[in-house]
Protein backbone atom coordinates (compact mmCIF):
# COMPACT_ATOMS: atom_id res chain seq x y z
CA UNK A 1 0.00 0.00 0.00
CA UNK A 2 1.47 3.30 -1.12
CA UNK A 3 2.17 6.36 2.16
CA UNK A 4 -0.30 9.16 1.00
CA UNK A 5 0.88 11.58 3.49
CA UNK A 6 -0.07 12.43 6.89
CA UNK A 7 -4.02 13.07 7.20
CA UNK A 8 -4.26 15.33 10.69
CA UNK A 9 -2.20 16.45 13.26
CA UNK A 10 -3.80 16.54 16.91
CA UNK A 11 -1.87 18.50 18.77
CA UNK A 12 -2.14 17.84 22.89
CA UNK A 13 -2.20 20.78 25.28
CA UNK A 14 -2.66 21.38 28.88
CA UNK A 15 -5.20 24.36 28.84
CA UNK A 16 -7.46 24.47 25.09
CA UNK A 17 -8.47 28.03 26.87
CA UNK A 18 -4.75 29.44 26.60
CA UNK A 19 -4.12 28.43 22.85
CA UNK A 20 -7.35 28.62 21.09
CA UNK A 21 -7.49 32.45 20.00
CA UNK A 22 -3.93 31.39 18.90
CA UNK A 23 -4.86 28.84 16.82
CA UNK A 24 -8.10 30.46 15.63
CA UNK A 25 -6.17 33.20 14.03
CA UNK A 26 -2.91 31.18 13.28
CA UNK A 27 -4.83 28.92 11.38
CA UNK A 28 -7.38 31.27 9.61
CA UNK A 29 -3.69 33.18 8.02
CA UNK A 30 -3.01 29.36 6.53
CA UNK A 31 -6.43 28.79 5.14
CA UNK A 32 -8.06 26.63 8.07
CA UNK A 33 -10.80 28.60 8.13
CA UNK A 34 -13.27 26.43 9.04
CA UNK A 35 -13.71 25.31 12.95
CA UNK A 36 -15.51 22.94 14.38
CA UNK A 37 -15.40 21.64 18.44
CA UNK A 38 -15.15 18.19 20.25
CA UNK A 39 -15.74 16.46 23.19
CA UNK A 40 -12.55 14.01 23.75
CA UNK A 41 -13.21 11.26 26.48
CA UNK A 42 -9.95 9.45 27.14
CA UNK A 43 -10.85 6.55 28.84
CA UNK A 44 -11.86 4.88 25.54
CA UNK A 45 -10.15 7.71 23.39
CA UNK A 46 -13.45 8.29 22.44
CA UNK A 47 -14.13 11.26 20.14
CA UNK A 48 -17.76 12.97 19.31
CA UNK A 49 -19.13 16.21 17.50
CA UNK A 50 -19.12 19.33 20.45
CA UNK A 51 -20.48 22.61 20.61
CA UNK A 52 -19.25 25.59 21.24
CA UNK A 53 -20.66 25.07 24.99
CA UNK A 54 -19.30 21.53 25.31
CA UNK A 55 -16.19 21.11 24.06
CA UNK A 56 -12.40 20.10 25.04
CA UNK A 57 -11.05 19.79 21.59
CA UNK A 58 -11.37 22.13 18.29
CA UNK A 59 -10.31 20.98 14.59
CA UNK A 60 -9.50 23.46 11.94
CA UNK A 61 -10.44 22.77 8.47
CA UNK A 62 -9.19 23.90 4.97
CA UNK A 63 -12.51 24.90 2.57
CA UNK A 64 -12.94 24.48 -0.89
CA UNK A 65 -10.39 21.98 -1.77
CA UNK A 66 -11.25 19.45 -4.55
CA UNK A 67 -9.77 16.20 -5.82
CA UNK A 68 -8.45 15.14 -2.05
CA UNK A 69 -9.38 15.53 1.48
CA UNK A 70 -9.17 18.50 3.33
CA UNK A 71 -6.37 19.29 5.24
CA UNK A 72 -7.27 19.41 9.26
CA UNK A 73 -5.20 20.34 12.24
CA UNK A 74 -6.67 19.50 15.70
CA UNK A 75 -5.94 20.95 19.07
CA UNK A 76 -7.04 18.82 22.35
CA UNK A 77 -7.11 19.86 25.87
CA UNK A 78 -5.32 17.12 27.53
CA UNK A 79 -4.27 18.02 31.45
CA UNK A 80 -0.94 17.33 32.39
CA UNK A 81 0.48 17.26 28.36
CA UNK A 82 3.38 19.46 27.67
CA UNK A 83 5.06 21.54 24.63
CA UNK A 84 5.41 19.35 21.77
CA UNK A 85 9.47 18.47 21.76
CA UNK A 86 9.49 18.42 18.03
CA UNK A 87 8.65 21.24 16.13
CA UNK A 88 5.64 21.30 13.74
CA UNK A 89 6.38 23.41 10.21
CA UNK A 90 3.41 24.56 7.96
CA UNK A 91 5.06 25.46 4.51
CA UNK A 92 4.04 29.24 3.19
CA UNK A 93 5.21 31.05 0.09
CA UNK A 94 9.30 32.58 0.55
CA UNK A 95 7.61 35.90 -0.35
CA UNK A 96 5.51 35.75 2.77
CA UNK A 97 7.33 35.31 5.71
CA UNK A 98 8.06 39.31 5.98
CA UNK A 99 4.44 39.21 6.65
CA UNK A 100 4.10 36.69 9.06
CA UNK A 101 7.13 37.33 11.00
CA UNK A 102 5.55 40.82 11.51
CA UNK A 103 2.36 39.08 12.42
CA UNK A 104 3.34 36.49 14.74
CA UNK A 105 3.15 39.13 18.09
CA UNK A 106 -0.14 39.96 17.60
CA UNK A 107 -1.21 36.55 16.90
CA UNK A 108 0.34 35.54 20.70
CA UNK A 109 3.44 33.63 19.19
CA UNK A 110 7.07 33.67 21.30
CA UNK A 111 10.27 33.15 21.02
CA UNK A 112 9.64 34.67 17.30
CA UNK A 113 13.29 33.74 15.33
CA UNK A 114 14.10 34.62 11.37
CA UNK A 115 16.10 32.24 9.36
CA UNK A 116 16.69 33.65 5.84
CA UNK A 117 19.05 30.81 4.86
CA UNK A 118 18.64 29.98 1.17
CA UNK A 119 18.10 26.23 1.97
CA UNK A 120 15.62 27.03 4.88
CA UNK A 121 13.93 30.34 4.93
CA UNK A 122 11.59 29.92 7.80
CA UNK A 123 10.70 31.99 10.87
CA UNK A 124 10.48 30.10 14.10
CA UNK A 125 8.52 30.37 16.83
CA UNK A 126 6.26 28.94 19.96
CA UNK A 127 2.69 29.01 21.05
CA UNK A 128 1.73 30.67 23.97
CA UNK A 129 2.05 27.26 25.87
CA UNK A 130 5.11 26.64 24.43
CA UNK A 131 5.04 24.51 21.62
CA UNK A 132 7.37 24.77 19.07
CA UNK A 133 6.02 25.88 15.08
CA UNK A 134 7.48 27.09 12.35
CA UNK A 135 6.15 28.51 8.76
CA UNK A 136 9.11 27.84 6.41
CA UNK A 137 9.57 27.97 2.62
CA UNK A 138 11.87 25.11 2.12
CA UNK A 139 9.82 23.43 -0.07
CA UNK A 140 8.81 26.55 -2.50
CA UNK A 141 10.29 27.62 -5.03
CA UNK A 142 8.73 31.81 -4.97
Amino acid sequence: MAYRGVDHVDLRVPVLGVVESFYDAFFARLGLTRKTYAKVEFGGASWAEGTADVYNAVEYHEEGVSGRPPLFFGVIEEPGAQPSRGRIAFAVEKAALDDWQSALPGLGAREIERSDDDGYPAVFFTDPLGTRLEVCARRNAS
